[in-house]
């Protein structure tokens, strides 16, 4: 049955969604966050924890929730679909079961573009306010990971992120 390949497609997709952002987002951050002001003094470093300044934010926390959400009604969908199937005689379940792909495709392409849009807004608030807080301490390069003799600003990034 087609719907239940979807539905354990979703449930892959819906386990491992939130680990994968996260990942894209440390990779995206690695690339990208490294923030280069031009100083005469000597350089400072500085390192902000990701996955700590989210856990805190709460622009993260209520896309993550909406998310979660989602994909919640998305498997009710998918639960009540296929007990419409099961009850739906045979020479009717054919065009039901397409009926109801085509349903579950929207719904998924949906959420993966919310997720899109919610993520997109969080890292570029997130980008601003790394930015803001290197610039305002002095700071030559800031990474997402620990480094030795660098300053750790997640909860100066965190403040700025909650202003």
């Amino acid at each position: 049955m087609t719907i239940n390949k979807n539905n354990a497609k979703i449930r892959e997709n819906s386990a491992s969604l939130q680990e994968i952002k996260m990942k894209k987002l440390f990779l995206t951050l690695g690339l990208l966050a490294v923030t280069a002001i031009p100083s005469i003094a000597a350089e400072k470093y500085a390192t902000v924890n990701v996955e700590y300044v989210m856990s805190k934010y709460p622009a993260a926390q209520q896309a993550t929730e909406t998310l979660r959400k989602e994909e919640m009604n998305i498997q009710k969908f998918v639960m009540t679909a296929r007990q419409d199937l099961d009850k739906t005689p045979d020479a009717q379940k054919k065009a039901k079961e397409q009926k109801y792909n085509k349903e579950l495709q929207q719904k998924a392409l949906n959420l993966r573009k919310q997720e899109e849009t919610q993520g997109r807004e969080i890292y570029s608030k997130f980008d601003a306010a790394v930015k803001a807080t290197a610039k305002a301490g002095g700071y030559t390069l800031v990474l997402p990971a620990a480094l030795y003799g660098a300053t750790d600003i997640s909860d100066a990034v965190l403040k700025n992120l909650t202003k």
